[in-house]
Parts: structure tokens; C-alpha cells; sequence
């Protein structure tokens, strides 16, 4: 029985962890950046996986990040190069909405050949 009920918790938290949106070679089409240092991506399709449920209906074809962090800059930069040169992407989500209380915010993600 705690075998059974160990599986069961490592399955939920399996699948919290995966809670996300996901894009696979898809194009960029906007890239946006506001003056209070959040931006975000805009894609030629909506998330696939399981989007961040306070992502609005509008915003599922978005990911967000922040400007003010190392971290921000290099997306902003993938997206920027994306954009220009019309490489696909890969990203994914972080399962919850930081910059923009109704876009999903970016984890990680590269442009593919």
C-alpha cells in the first residue's frame, strides 16, 4: 500500500511539474518590449501542452519575460534573431503568469535550424 500511494504522489508531482505551455518549430510574429521592462514573443501558434491556466484566451500564443534580468535579455534576443533571420523556435512555459498577469511566462527555449 505505500508503494501504491508513493506512485500516486510521484505521478501528481510529475504532472504539476509539466504544467506548461509548449511551442515546437514555430515562427516568431512579434516581438514586443514595454518601457517597465516586461516583453514578450508572440508565435505562429498557440501553446500546445497544458498553457498556464491564468493565460487569457487572447494570449495563447504568447510568452512573457523580463527585461531588468540576464535571463530576459537572452530571450529577447533569440526572439529578435528569430524574427529577423525566420528560424523556428522551441519554448517552453513556466506554468504560471509573472510579467503579465494573463501571459504565460517564458523558462526556457532556442532557435532551431
Amino acid at each position: 500500500m505505500k508503494h501504491f500511494v508513493l506512485f500516486l504522489t510521484l505521478v501528481f508531482a510529475s504532472a504539476e511539474v509539466f504544467a506548461a505551455g509548449v511551442v515546437q518549430s514555430v515562427n516568431v510574429t512579434q516581438v514586443r518590449a514595454d518601457k517597465d521592462g516586461f516583453g514578450y514573443i508572440s508565435f505562429s501558434e498557440d501553446l500546445a501542452g497544458s498553457p498556464a491556466s491564468c493565460s487569457s484566451d487572447s494570449h495563447k500564443a504568447i510568452l512573457s519575460f523580463d527585461l531588468n534580468s540576464p535571463g530576459g535579455q537572452g530571450i529577447m534576443s533569440i526572439g529578435l534573431s528569430a524574427l529577423a533571420s525566420g528560424k523556428k523556435v522551441h519554448a517552453v512555459g513556466t506554468g504560471s503568469c509573472d510579467q503579465y498577469g494573463s501571459v504565460e511566462s517564458w523558462l526556457y527555449g532556442w532557435i532551431k535550424d
